[in-house]
């Protein structure tokens, strides 16, 4: 079957504008389900009451052109509602207060709304509500009000049948009112349109996009300068350029390793008040294992004049110093984007300073290799002077052996070998603080060090090492460091001579941990290689009676002995070195006396016992702690 049609049809009885649109509130709940399904349950809200307030404006103004009084209009105003259909009735009662020139003083109202379209269509096709859901009957009453009482006056539903309640009921008040309460109902009218937000939000989207192109664009130009093997400086340089921020590269200790964005005379200015920043806020006691663990990932710190954004700089999980970005002089402050930049920024030091800490370290392997050569006897003159050359130390100088030696208390092999390890880099890392060049090696589990006199223009080679010392306890706590000295050394030749005097002195370093070769005097001379045996025999025959040397109890006793006569036979001192009771050291003693049968008060005998004592000592015999 084919139906043919043409048809004209024109209602000419009805107006083109104003004209009514018969629906029905089943098509008006569509329209609400559909809102609901696109803009969301949130924002229908503020939609039906800002589309009911234009209604019951436009309402008011039309039957405001009639004669009626503005007392008509208000007492009549939900009746003349209702004639739309939004409800089926209305039951109300109020005041409205105006003075004599017809301004509204204040108004006061409640009453209900029976059947609201609203609610029913509601719970009808959405469901039952948590809140008061006749929007737009509130937008119109409010509107309408609003006109009539020519300020704004606003309607607030209370209780609503769309939300499980019996009954939809409202109360009416000037708007004055409702902010005298610290009640915000007019807020809703002046709530962001959807297009705006949308506006807005695209605006950030575009914003955040452009961003994370410059955060790309930054990254891809910082590793383009970190491949082509670019110094610390020249990123520096380049962070400033593109971020637009002053950026300082600081070492673990807080030293300036480079800067840029500032001039010369402003950024001392400013360091200077980071410094009593630092000093009121960090200990001095801290040391640099503890530096290591301060307590931030990243941090804002505002000084009296500026205000830094810090990161650490960390290089195979250890802090080894920190990138700032700075604020001065109010302009600008510090923003999460920033944030962004410094870490990678920070990511571009560690890279750099991971390269230069490599290449540092890889060359004071070599020359340690190269000592250890020299102390093993394996070069030639010819390859003396050919790799020594490349060392930068002149090996033809006078110079110093001295041997560190290290003990911690329980720790397996592996953990040995890592303590190793950490010593020399903590042992490259101070000397390199202090412009000392030098060879560092190992050698029977010790740390070697080749001193020239050369880096002791300043200081005594003693006093170095005092230095030394003291950083190390700071930064490996609970370890007992020694060292041994060697005389002055002249003559590259005989190395292994002056490694023996160092090993001697480091044996005999007593209490206080060093020992220097030249302060040993005549037990220094007399222990050498070709004297060894002669030693041993004259130790023997002195000694007879505690032998052989590794069984305990004669360490135990020997040791009583060493201390007793080192202490010139000050009885309370040497209970003290031993941890022994006073009785205790008596009977080892005189224990001691009887086996030897000697009188120890006998300084002769005594100073010569303790030569062979200290001798047996450099030998490695046995070892006093």
């Amino acid at each position: 079957m084919k139906i043919h049609f043409s048809e004209q049809n024109y209602n000419r009885t009805l107006p083109v504008y104003d004209r009514k649109i018969v629906t029905s509130s089943t098509a008006i709940g569509i329209l609400r389900e559909q809102l609901v399904k696109n803009i969301g349950i949130e924002r229908i809200k503020g939609f039906l009451f800002r589309f009911g307030w234009e209604l019951g404006v436009n309402d008011a103004k039309e039957i405001m052109k009639t004669d009626e009084s503005v007392e008509y209009f208000i007492k009549n105003g939900p009746v003349l509602h209702g004639a739309n259909g939004h409800f089926l009735g209305t039951e109300y009662e109020g005041y409205a207060e105006f003075d004599e020139n017809h301004n509204l003083i204040s108004t006061h109202g409640t009453g209900i709304w029976i059947d609201s379209y609203e609610a029913l269509e509601h719970i009808r096709l959405l469901g039952q509500s948590t809140t008061p859901v006749c929007h737009t009957l509130v937008g119109y009453s409010s509107g309408f009000m609003s006109t009539v009482c020519g300020q704004r006056v606003l309607v607030k539903e209370v209780s609503c049948i769309g939300k499980g309640d019996s009954e939809c009921r409202w109360i009416v008040r000037a708007q004055k009112e409702w902010d005298e309460e610290g009640i915000d109902e007019g807020a809703i009218l002046h709530e962001t349109p959807i297009v705006k937000e949308l506006e807005y939000t695209y605006e950030q989207l575009l914003e955040q996009k452009n961003f994370i192109m410059q955060l790309a664009d930054f990254q891809k130009k910082l590793t383009e300068e970190i491949v082509n093997g670019c110094e610390l400086q020249l990123v520096v340089d380049l962070v400033h350029q593109m971020a637009g921020i002053p950026a300082v590269v600081d070492d673990i200790n807080f030293r300036t390793l480079s800067y840029s964005g500032m001039t010369e005379e402003l950024f001392k200015e400013l360091s200077t008040d980071m410094d009593v920043y630092i000093q009121e806020n960090i200990s001095n006691q801290i040391g640099r294992r503890q530096k290591q663990q301060l307590p931030f990932r990243k941090k804002k710190i505002k000084t009296r004049l500026q205000e830094r954004l810090i990161t650490p700089i960390l290089v195979q999980k250890e802090v080894v110093g920190y990138c700032h970005f700075i604020y001065f002089g109010g302009k600008t402050r510090p923003t999460e984007q920033d944030i962004l930049f410094l870490e990678r920024f920070a990511h571009a030091a560690s890279l750099i300073l991971l390269n230069e800490k490599t290449k540092f370290e890889s060359f004071e392997r070599m020359k340690g290799n190269f000592l250890e050569q020299l102390l093993d006897g394996q070069l030639s003159d010819k390859e003396l002077k050919e790799r020594g050359k490349y060392t930068g130390v002149d090996i033809a100088k006078p110079y110093f052996i001295t041997i560190l030696d290290s003990k911690s208390s329980k720790v397996s092999f592996e953990e040995e070998f890592l303590l190793q390890q950490k010593l020399m880099k903590t042992t490259f890392r101070f000397f390199s603080d202090y412009n000392q060049n030098l060879l560092i090696g190992q050698k029977n589990g010790n740390i070697v060090l080749f001193i020239s006199t050369e880096s002791l223009i300043k200081t005594k080679i003693d006093e170095m090492i005092k230095i030394f010392h003291e950083e190390l306890k700071k930064v490996h706590p609970g370890i007992l460091f020694k060292f041994g000295i060697s005389s002055e050394a002249n003559g590259i030749n005989n190395i292994q001579d002056y490694y023996e005097e160092a090993l001697i002195a480091l044996r005999l370093s007593g209490k206080t941990n060093i020992g220097l070769y030249d302060s040993l005097g005549i037990v220094g001379m007399m222990i050498n290689q070709q004297n060894k045996e002669k030693i041993y025999k004259m130790a023997k025959k002195q000694l007879k009676p505690f032998y052989p040397l590794n069984d305990l109890k004669n360490i135990e006793h020997l040791k009583t002995l060493y201390f007793y006569l080192l202490n010139g036979g000050n009885l309370k001192q040497t209970m003290s070195d031993l941890s022994l009771s006073m009785s205790g050291l008596r009977h080892r003693l005189e224990k001691i006396e009887n086996v030897l049968d000697k009188d120890l008060r006998n300084p002769d005998y005594n100073h010569q016992l303790l030569t062979v004592l200290k001798a047996l000592i450099a030998l490695g015999e046995f070892v006093i702690v």
